[in-house]
């Protein structure tokens, strides 16, 4: 299975008696309006076999160019598979573009304010870090 995030208007996407209202036809509107993603309505597997699946799409112009996350459409929310920092930021764009939110499985929401929240975590590391005093260090012939 694999740890997803996933966009959506339910209250949790994780409720089945719950219908999420983002529709199809709402987010194929979305993704043609957006240049940087690909609509490819499905995927190769491993064996190399065509999946159709409507909804499914690429984004093309992730930052690292060697990485293509893709966004799979299932049962009125849009889901993306261990997505790093950059489709985060990604999914919280298109989740205010269809006034949604982003719910990763663990039930943890994600907005804006994860970001901050990981840059404090970061400043606090590297204050750590700059308030450790340096190991004797000796020279690495010197064992």
């Amino acid at each position: 299975m694999g740890y997803e995030l996933h966009i959506f208007r339910k209250t949790n996407w994780n409720d089945d008696e719950e219908e999420s209202n983002i529709s199809l036809s709402e987010w194929l509107k979305y993704v043609e309006s957006d240049e940087e993603l690909q609509l490819t309505n499905g995927y190769q597997d491993v064996f190399k076999n065509w999946q159709d699946y409507p909804g499914f799409c690429e984004w093309k112009k992730h930052p690292q160019s060697d990485i293509v996350p893709w966004f799979s459409f299932n049962y009125g929310s849009v889901t993306a598979k261990y997505p790093d920092d950059y489709t985060i930021m990604k999914m919280i764009q298109i989740a205010a573009a269809l006034n949604a939110k982003v719910q990763g499985d663990d039930e943890e929401y994600y907005d804006n304010s994860f970001f901050d929240k990981k840059q404090d975590e970061i400043n606090e590391e590297l204050k750590q870090l700059s308030e450790q005093k340096p190991a004797d260090k000796k020279p690495w012939w010197k064992f």
